[in-house]
């Protein structure tokens, strides 16, 4: 019986083997890969929400009763050998130009009920070269626990694959609102600079305007004062107040507490 369940554990460890890798890829993986191989393999094994599929080199995840993620393992891995890197280091240069950032799964987005699909970027997370067979490790796990905080591009296909025509819709929609917001914004940038422009004028203006009374002779500021309408404005209100605080001193030659 023991015998029996051996094989057919094993059996079952080689028919997922050969699901998740091509044969012309397996003989091509560098050994990092092909130990990770080892790892993904038990984690299908155990699995029971990702399945293999429908093509070799394919794993496929349910999300919702409508929406399927698909992982292409193979895609993966040999996008991530064809890196100029090749997943090692030739010198530390290489690796200060942040060379190992590229850790993008391919990853596609179906409608169950349509058939329809569309690519999604889903990038793995984390500093250092892992091989790509890891990163695909840690793809089924998110998926045996449903999911979990998904990033903003999944969201967006999946919006964009349930109904493309209501995803554009409401895509020009959020477009022309951020377009009008930004017109808004502007806007109200023009007139707070058009104010402070008016603010500082006013003020320069007020300075001239101190400064040419306080150079006018008496005889001229008494009769300035005189002929002055009544003050409509912050700046002639101003300039009234500095008259009578001009006036209000001993005339020139007059000394104070003498008429």
């Amino acid at each position: 019986m023991n015998e029996f369940s051996y094989s057919n554990l094993k059996d079952e460890w080689k028919r997922i083997d050969q699901a998740l890798i091509p044969p012309d890829l397996f003989v091509s993986m560098p050994q990092p890969e092909c130990k990770g191989l080892t790892l993904l393999t038990d984690v299908m094994i155990n699995a029971t929400v990702c399945k293999l599929g429908p093509r070799v080199g394919l794993i496929t995840a349910p999300y919702s009763d409508d929406i399927e993620i698909v992982l292409d393992v193979a895609e993966t891995i040999e996008r991530r050998l064809s890196a100029p890197w090749n997943g090692f280091w030739n010198n530390e240069w290489d690796r200060n130009r942040g060379l190992e950032g590229d850790r993008h799964l391919e990853t596609w987005v179906r409608n169950s009920k349509t058939g329809a699909i569309t690519r999604v970027c889903i990038t793995a997370t984390g500093e250092g070269y892992v091989p790509a067979i890891d990163d695909c490790v840690s793809f089924v796990l998110w998926a045996e626990a449903g999911f979990p905080h998904p990033p903003s591009t999944l969201d967006d296909r999946i919006s964009f694959i349930r109904d493309p025509e209501h995803y554009e819709t409401e895509k020009t929609e959020r477009r022309l609102a951020r377009e009008e917001a930004q017109r808004a914004e502007l806007q109200r940038q023009d007139v707070v600079k058009g104010k402070s422009l008016a603010h500082h004028k006013a003020l320069l203006e007020l300075e001239l305007e101190c400064r040419r009374v306080r150079n006018l002779s008496w005889h001229e500021l008494i009769a300035e004062h005189e002929s002055a309408d009544p003050p409509t404005d912050a700046i002639s209100s101003a300039l009234y107040d500095l008259r009578v605080s001009l006036l209000s001193m001993p005339a020139p030659g007059h000394p104070i507490g003498q008429h």
